[in-house]
């Protein structure tokens, strides 16, 4: 098959694709459909939107959301973090208005401007609530300058750092816990500002949403940091990173990592398999050739889940919904459809697949 017949093939199988989502889906999918065609103004998109505020699912992760903004309520692996909490909100595609009340809002406003906490995670916790809140279109300035400030340090780090492709150091003169010393240790001059100077898959998930509203100059930025991270040398350090020293004398496993699972041999073990459908669409936003070749594996990679017409329906290790999880490590996948019915996951799996233009 020449690459113009396989060309219009593919084209045409979108659009199938596509028929059957706009006939079967729910009003989550429906809802993201309708934001990824850009019509956010028709008298069916506002209708559908109303539907979908009113579902029970929407009604249990708002009440999730925690009425005080600290670290320990922001991260964890809870349904009451703000991370996993909020982050299922926007995955359903609601905006920030629908989320927060006035009062929350501010309380959380008033976090993001307070830059006291300078730790490493206080840093990201930071971060992820404005980016989280410009996700979900909050025009708050200061929201939107901690995003572009990422952008900038993350730019700046992948374009100018001798350290960029060399994070780890030797752990002689520090007093490594025996559990973490299988772990390689991140040069803490990465992080010595309170700021994680490598991409996490936070990074990841903020510019895939929000690219497209940013400046010319940001979105040539956002491009520069992804091909550093779909990078072959990237993609080689350790899934997590490794230990950061944090406070006096600890160390943690810094996780969070912009790994693409089935990259390479070490990122296609079994464990990956629960991250993927969460992080395909993502990285398949933005164009480079590494990121093309990988989108071609996972395409292979699903081939045994796909149907005569197109459509697909993985195994539920590739669509996890594990209750107290986290959101951002791909462990809710469900977009309200009843997984019950086989039908239910055709169509969630075949929305993903269609996403990330598998």
């Amino acid at each position: 098959m020449s690459k113009n017949d396989e060309h219009t093939d593919r084209k045409l199988e979108r659009a199938q694709q596509l028929a059957f989502l706009e006939s079967n889906c729910g009003v989550t999918i429906k809802n993201l459909l309708f934001k990824q065609q850009g019509d956010e103004g028709s008298s069916a998109f506002k209708q559908n939107y109303a539907e979908l505020l009113n579902l029970p699912e929407v009604a249990y992760w708002k009440n999730k959301i925690p009425s005080t903004a600290d670290m320990t309520s922001i991260l964890g692996s809870s349904d009451a973090c703000f991370e996993n909490s909020f982050g299922r909100l926007l995955s359903f595609g609601l905006s920030t208005k629908d989320i927060l009340s006035s009062d929350l809002r501010k309380i959380y406003l008033d976090f993001v401007a307070d830059d006291n906490d300078t730790s490493v995670y206080g840093t990201l916790a930071r971060y992820l609530v404005a980016g989280y809140l410009f996700i979900g279109g909050d025009a708050d300035k200061t929201a939107r300058k901690v995003v572009l400030d990422r952008i900038d340090a993350l730019f700046e780090f992948v374009v100018n750092s001798p350290l960029k492709f060399d994070i780890y150091v030797e752990p002689d003169g520090f007093s490594i816990p025996k559990a973490y010393r299988s772990k390689q240790l991140i040069n803490p001059a990465l992080y010595e500002d309170g700021a994680f100077a490598l991409p996490l898959v936070h990074d990841i998930f903020i510019f895939a949403h929000t690219h497209h509203k940013l400046p010319d100059a940001y979105q040539r930025k956002i491009k520069v940091i992804v091909d550093y991270v779909a990078d072959p040398q990237y993609q080689d350090f350790d899934y997590g990173y490794g230990l950061v020293k944090y406070g006096q004398n600890k160390f943690h496993f810094m996780g969070w990592s912009a790994h693409m699972p089935l990259f390479n041999d070490t990122l296609s073990v079994d464990y990956f398999k629960k991250g993927l459908v969460f992080r395909m669409p993502l990285f398949s936003t933005f164009e480079n050739p590494n990121i093309r070749a990988w989108r071609t594996k996972v395409r292979d990679h699903f081939d045994e889940f796909r149907n005569e017409d197109g459509l697909y329906s993985f195994s539920n290790d590739h669509l996890p919904e594990v209750k107290n999880s986290y959101f951002l490590n791909g462990r809710h996948t469900s977009l309200n459809e009843n997984r019950r019915r086989k039908a239910g996951k055709i169509v969630e799996s075949t929305f993903y697949a269609y996403w990330a233009g598998l």
